[in-house]
C-alpha cells in the first residue's frame, strides 16, 4: 500500500473531530453529480432541442444557477474526472489523459479536504481513477484495491459504471464485512446508483456529508430502459431515443434525491452541483446519441463542443433562483467553493474558486480570467471572449466565441496580437505543470476532429440515420 504522510496528517486530525460536535451538524451539505459524455443540449433548461425531457433538472436551474459558460479540464473522462475530485490541474499530477491514470494517492480529494470539517463522504458510481488495463501505471496485484475511494478519503462507496460494482455497504446502507466487496444489481445502472446516493443520504441526514454520484450516463452501452424509452419520440433514431431514456433515467433519480433532501429538511443545507463531464462524442461509430448544439466539435476535442457542458449549481436560500450566469466558471471551481462553505482555510493550492460570491453578486469581475487545456496534441487558453487552440507543434485556431461563428472560423491571421497574448500565457502555465511542453507532434485522430470541425457547419446527425427533426429547424 502506498504511504501517504499528507493523508495520514488529515487522519489524524479528523480524530479529534468527534469531540467538538455541536456546530459541525449547520455545515452545508456538498452534492456533486457528474454525469458521463453528456452533451450540452442534452439539458432542458439550455432550450436547445425541444425533444429532451429533464423536468427535475430544469427544476434544479430555476430553483439556481445556470452556468452558460461552464467547463471541465478535459474532453475526457479520467483526466476531467481527477480534474474535478481534486480542484487542481490534472496535469500538474500527470494525469493528463486516459492512460495516464490512476490518481495519485497523495493527491488530497474533495472527501479527504473536508474530513477536518467533520464530513462523511460516499463515491457512486463511475470512478474511473484506478488503473485499468490500458494505464501506462498498474497496481501490484496486492495492491488491487489501493485505488478505489476508500483510499481517497470516501468513508462509503459503490464504485462500478454497470451492474457489477466495488462496494463497502449494500444497498440499503448496511456495512459489508471485510470491504471491498463485489455486489451485482441487475437493473439500469441509474437506478441502483440512485438507491445508493438515498441509502447515503438517509443514514448521515444529521451529518454534513460529501456525496460524489457519477452516473454513468449517457455513456455507451446504450440501453433502452422502461418506463423512459417508450416515452421517448417514436420518429428519433433510435440510437438518439436510447439517449434520451438514459438522461431520463437519470434525471428521475435526481428528482427522488431532492425530493428526499426536503423530506429531511435539508434542501436549504445542501450545495448541489450538476455537470458534465466532457462533451458527446459524435462520430458515427461512436455516436451516444448526445448532441453537443450549437457547440462545435466533440468529445476528445478542445473546442466547446468537447469540454463546455451542462453546468449547474442550486442551494435554496442562498444561491439566487434562476439565475443565468455568463462569465467562465470550471469544475475545478466545485473543490474550491466546497473548502469554503465548510468553514475551511483557502487551500492556495487549489486551482478553483468560491463560486459563492460571485453567483450572488458579493464579488464583481469574472471568477477567472484565464481557463487552460493540454491534452493529448492539443493545447488551449481563454479568456472569456477569445480563445486559442492549438493541434501539434505548428497550428493555431484562435475564435471569438461571442461571435455568431464562434469557433467554427479561425481568426488567428487576422489578430497576431491576441494570439501572442494568450500563447505566452499558455506557456507560463504550461511551465508549472509536471511534465511541461506544448504539444510538439499532432496525434492522427486529433487532426481528424479539426479537419471535420473547423471552417465546416454540421447539417446531419453523426450517424446514418437521419438528424432529428429539431436540429434541422435551428439550422433554417
Amino acid at each position: 500500500m502506498v504511504s501517504n504522510p499528507v493523508r495520514h496528517a488529515f487522519t489524524a486530525l479528523a480524530l479529534f473531530l468527534p469531540f467538538v460536535p455541536s456546530h459541525f451538524a449547520a455545515k452545508p451539505n456538498v452534492i456533486l453529480i457528474y454525469s458521463d459524455d453528456h452533451g450540452w443540449a442534452d439539458l432542458g433548461a439550455q432550450g436547445v432541442d425541444k425533444d429532451i425531457r429533464t423536468p427535475h433538472l430544469d427544476a434544479l436551474a430555476r430553483d439556481g444557477v445556470r452556468f452558460a459558460n461552464g467547463y471541465v479540464t478535459a474532453p475526457q473522462c479520467v483526466p476531467s474526472r481527477a480534474g474535478v475530485i481534486t480542484g487542481r490541474y490534472q496535469q500538474r499530477f500527470g494525469v493528463d489523459d486516459n492512460l495516464k491514470g490512476p490518481l495519485p494517492l497523495a493527491e488530497l480529494t474533495i472527501a479527504e479536504r473536508l474530513k477536518p470539517a467533520g464530513y462523511t463522504s460516499a463515491q457512486v458510481g463511475k470512478w474511473h481513477l484506478e488503473p485499468t488495463p490500458r494505464s501506462e501505471e498498474q497496481a501490484p496485484a496486492d495492491d488491487a484495491h489501493a485505488f478505489l475511494p476508500g483510499a481517497q478519503g470516501f468513508d462509503e462507496y459503490w464504485c462500478g459504471p454497470m451492474n457489477t460494482f466495488m462496494a463497502s455497504h449494500d444497498l440499503q446502507g448496511a456495512p459489508l464485512a471485510h470491504p471491498p466487496q463485489r455486489l451485482t444489481d441487475p437493473r439500469f445502472r441509474c437506478v441502483w446508483q440512485t438507491d445508493a446516493a438515498l441509502a447515503f443520504i438517509n443514514r448521515h441526514a444529521r451529518d454534513p456529508f460529501f456525496l460524489y454520484l457519477a452516473y454513468y450516463t449517457p455513456h455507451v452501452p446504450l440501453q433502452s430502459p422502461e418506463p423512459w424509452f417508450s416515452k421517448t419520440p417514436a420518429h428519433l433514431p433510435l440510437v438518439r431515443r436510447q439517449a434520451l431514456a438514459m438522461i431520463a433515467a437519470m434525471d428521475e433519480g435526481i428528482g427522488r434525491i431532492r425530493v428526499r433532501l426536503r423530506e429531511l429538511s435539508l434542501d436549504r443545507n445542501t450545495l448541489i452541483f450538476f455537470i458534465g463531464d466532457n462533451g458527446a462524442p459524435l462520430r458515427p461509430a461512436a455516436w451516444n446519441g448526445s448532441l453537443n448544439l450549437p457547440l462545435t466539435g466533440e468529445k476528445g476535442m478542445l473546442t466547446d463542443g468537447g469540454v463546455r457542458t451542462p453546468f449547474v449549481a442550486a442551494w435554496p436560500g442562498t444561491l439566487p433562483a434562476g439565475k443565468t450566469y455568463e462569465p467562465m466558471v470550471s469544475a475545478l471551481d466545485v473543490a474550491a467553493t466546497a473548502v469554503a462553505i465548510a468553514g475551511l482555510p483557502a487551500a492556495p493550492e487549489l486551482d478553483g474558486v468560491n463560486l459563492i460570491p460571485f453567483v450572488r453578486g458579493e464579488k464583481s469581475g469574472p471568477p477567472h480570467d484565464y481557463l487552460f487545456w493540454r491534452w493529448r496534441s492539443q493545447a488551449a487558453v481563454h479568456d472569456g471572449r477569445w480563445k486559442l487552440v492549438l493541434l501539434g507543434p505548428s497550428q493555431g485556431y484562435l475564435f471569438d466565441t461571442t461571435a455568431p461563428d464562434g469557433e467554427t472560423r479561425n481568426l488567428a491571421g487576422q489578430h497576431p496580437d491576441i494570439v501572442q497574448r494568450l500563447h505566452a500565457r499558455l506557456k507560463l502555465w504550461d511551465a508549472t505543470l509536471q511534465a511541461p511542453g506544448l504539444p510538439t507532434e499532432t496525434n492522427a485522430q486529433d487532426q481528424i476532429f479539426f479537419s471535420t470541425h473547423i471552417e465546416k457547419t454540421q447539417t446531419t446527425a453523426p450517424a446514418e440515420t437521419p438528424a432529428p427533426k429539431a436540429r434541422k429547424k435551428r439550422k433554417q
